[in-house]
């Protein structure tokens, strides 16, 4: 092909025919023009291909981790709620002094307080995207923008459960240190809300035989004002971290439904 071409422009050179050569060189840069551009809108749309599905693996793998902190934040929910059940019925009891709630209740409703809970967050998909620097191919600017806020807000339900676990350790505990242990049974552990398992914990410490024959004071922590007052405190931090959750929850929510949209 390229002997073909070769002859033709000498066929015309030596004929004198340049104004026919020049229409024919003119017509090869031309033809030469358009395979390249037809090239590079081949090479564009193969990239454009490449990226969209990098993009749609990308949203698909984030549904999964939303799905995953979706059930998450329903057992964070589950478990404040919880808790502030258990912290209305000591409190019943503390305000209602003529009411005798025995030793037994008393471990069943205080024990949950012991345990705060982690925050845990599925963000995996989304940080390893970004340290690879792909966003830049992206065609939902918005929906990653929305991302990137929804998890740098974590740091605020990071911050609530923190809360929760400081006081618990420094005022709770300390509290409940002066009652002795002894008054466990099976079922002291039976409302706690905890994802593992703590009932072999109660279980074992149960199994080992008192002989001290001891009287647990525990009407003593509830008549004391620092008890209330802890009790009114946890309720209330416990109202304020169901609120940041349920906001988390509907961003999650308004994202999922804008993804699958997209997908």
């Amino acid at each position: 092909m390229i002997k073909f071409f070769r002859k033709i422009r000498l066929n015309l050179l030596s004929e004198s025919k340049f104004r026919k050569y020049l229409l024919y060189a003119t017509g090869e840069i031309l033809l030469v023009v358009i395979g390249i551009l037809i090239a590079l809108q081949i090479n564009s749309w193969n990239d454009n291909r490449k990226a969209k599905i990098v993009e749609n693996n990308f949203f698909a793998n984030v549904l999964l981790d939303l799905e995953k902190d979706n059930e998450k934040l329903n057992y964070y929910n589950r478990f404040h709620q919880k808790r502030i059940q258990y912290l209305d019925t000591l409190l019943t009891y503390v305000r209602n002094p003529d009411r005798t709630m025995g030793i037994e209740k008393f471990g069943m409703y205080v024990e949950p307080l012991f345990y705060p809970v982690n925050a845990t967050n599925y963000s995996t998909t989304f940080e390893s995207a970004k340290s690879m620097g792909i966003f830049n191919n992206f065609r939902e600017k918005d929906i990653i923008k929305e991302l990137s806020q929804y998890y740098a807000d974590f740091v605020l339900i990071e911050n609530s459960f923190s809360t929760i676990t400081r006081i618990v350790e420094n005022q709770f505990e300390p509290m409940m240190q002066t009652l002795p242990k002894g008054y466990f049974t099976e079922t002291t552990g039976a409302l706690v809300i905890n994802e593992e398992d703590v009932q072999k914990f109660y279980h074992k410490v149960s199994s080992i035989k008192d002989n001290r024959n001891i009287t647990y004071d525990y009407d003593r922590i509830l008549k004391t004002s620092s008890f209330e007052s802890y009790l009114i405190g946890d309720m209330g931090r416990s109202y304020d971290a169901m609120g940041i959750i349920e906001s988390r929850k509907s961003i999650l929510n308004r994202l999922f439904e804008r993804i699958k949209e997209h997908n």
